[in-house]
């Protein structure tokens, strides 16, 4: 009898645990690149080991940090950790605002920088369509302006909220989002909350609410917004509703009051979703219903280019297009990002850590060096380019084997083989350092 009540209690025991697996699975696989804060907080006070923290948006979290370890266990002999601080979406005040408690949190012995493209200033994109009677050009603008303000008195009450650093807040850990769900709640016209609340449902994977937010949000504006049609298209993609994402993508281009310049926008990040299923026959669909609607898009010779070396068997789309070699250009060099670079660098400098200024991917690192000309940070800053390694790399690799959207003009979100090569770039500097 003793014996069955062992094996009953054993069973239960098993149940109990496997049920406790199931529920915390997802969120460990999402963690799992990253240590946990106690861990973490415990090792900082470790002498010996080598403390590497990656500060950055969207293009670092998740990204080059993962290949940064695998390069360094090749090479380094010592112990080490590599920190992924990036945070995306993130702007570079909430950046600086961050880094005292990250640096007292993870005393790290090399900080790496690759920030302020979510601050940049790219060309303006037309908001309207141009006509030739510049009164009806008048007449559009003023009618812009009458949707802004609008739009602005759906949250006028909640103008003391920063949605920014609310979003950051939410991005960085695993709460429930109850503060916007009550905004939302309060105001189901608030577009910012609903905006927001989108974006991190995406971060975290969760398409269904993705579709939920977004559909409610195009319930209640005025005119389209390219990000939330995006998100929504990305959530039918990820959630494999083909079908629903070919529709919207069809709606979109087929939508005569949505700009060129808008939809240029959105089937570049739309690219982005079919990219990160490595999927090239739904790659094809793609492109196939870009150039079957003649649309014009500055993505069409990148993707072509991209699915030939796939070996998919495609055609050269055959009408004019007018973005055809145009890349969006973006100044990283303002007042606002130099301001936090140097504040940034004082910051972690003055901490004893080594800091490695990081240019993104194909740009020029000169903007960088610059914010710190004539000033005595310059000669203490390691500043590392990724310009001449991309832009070789693509002289052999289609644009699209390096990166999975162009958010950045001549550069985006890295695939594996991109992340790579930035890793490798920044290993070789921080080989030198350690040795």
């Amino acid at each position: 009898m003793k014996n069955i009540f062992l094996m009953f209690l054993g069973i239960l025991i098993a149940l109990a645990s496997l049920e406790i697996l199931l529920q915390t699975s997802s969120f460990v696989i999402e963690q799992a690149n990253k240590l946990s804060n106690k861990k973490i907080v415990k090792l900082a006070d470790n002498k010996d080991l080598i403390k590497i923290l990656c500060i950055g948006e969207s293009t670092t979290v998740a990204q080059y940090p993962k290949q940064l370890v695998d390069y360094l266990n090749k090479h380094i002999t010592k112990d080490f950790m590599v920190i992924d601080c990036g945070i995306s979406a993130t702007h570079i005040e909430n950046i600086v605002e961050r880094i005292d408690s990250q640096l007292e949190t993870y005393k790290p012995d090399i900080v790496i920088s690759m920030m302020g493209i979510n601050d940049a200033e790219f060309q303006n994109a037309e908001i309207y369509k141009k006509h030739k009677l510049k009164i009806l050009e008048l007449f559009m603008l003023i009618k812009k302006h009458i949707e802004q303000i609008a739009a602005d008195q759906l949250y006028a009450d909640d103008k003391d909220i920063d949605y920014s650093k609310l979003q950051d807040e939410y991005s960085a850990n695993r709460k429930e989002l109850t503060q916007l769900e009550q905004l939302i709640d309060k105001n189901p016209k608030n577009l910012k909350a609903i905006e927001t609340i989108s974006i991190l449902y995406r971060m975290r994977k969760d398409y269904v609410n993705v579709e939920k937010y977004v559909g409610i949000y195009r319930a209640n504006s005025a005119a389209p917004n390219m990000h939330m049609l995006f998100m929504l298209t990305d959530a039918y993609i990820r959630m494999g509703k083909d079908n629903d994402a070919q529709k919207l993508i069809l709606s979109v281009l087929n939508d005569n009051d949505i700009s060129d310049e808008d939809k240029n926008i959105y089937l570049s990040k739309a690219v982005e979703s079919y990219i990160y299923l490595s999927n090239p026959e739904k790659l094809k669909d793609y492109y196939n219903l870009i150039i079957k609607t003649k649309t014009q898009t500055a993505i069409l010779d990148n993707l072509y280019k991209y699915l030939i070396s796939k070996n998919i068997s495609i055609k050269y789309y055959d009408y004019s297009n007018k973005f055809k070699n145009t890349i969006k250009t973006v100044n990283l060099n303002t007042e606002k990002i130099k301001n936090a670079y140097l504040i940034f660098a004082k910051k972690v400098i003055d901490s004893g850590a080594v800091y490695i200024c990081m240019g993104y991917p194909a740009m020029p690192i000169k903007d960088f060096e610059d914010f710190f000309k004539d000033t005595a940070l310059k000669s203490k800053i390691l500043f590392v380019s990724n310009e001449n390694n991309f832009k070789e790399q693509l002289k052999k690799t289609p644009y699209y084997g390096l990166f999975r959207d162009n958010f950045g003009g001549a550069f985006g979100h890295c695939t594996d083989a991109g992340n790579r090569l930035i890793a490798e770039n920044v290993g070789q500097y921080i080989l030198k350092i350690v040795n």
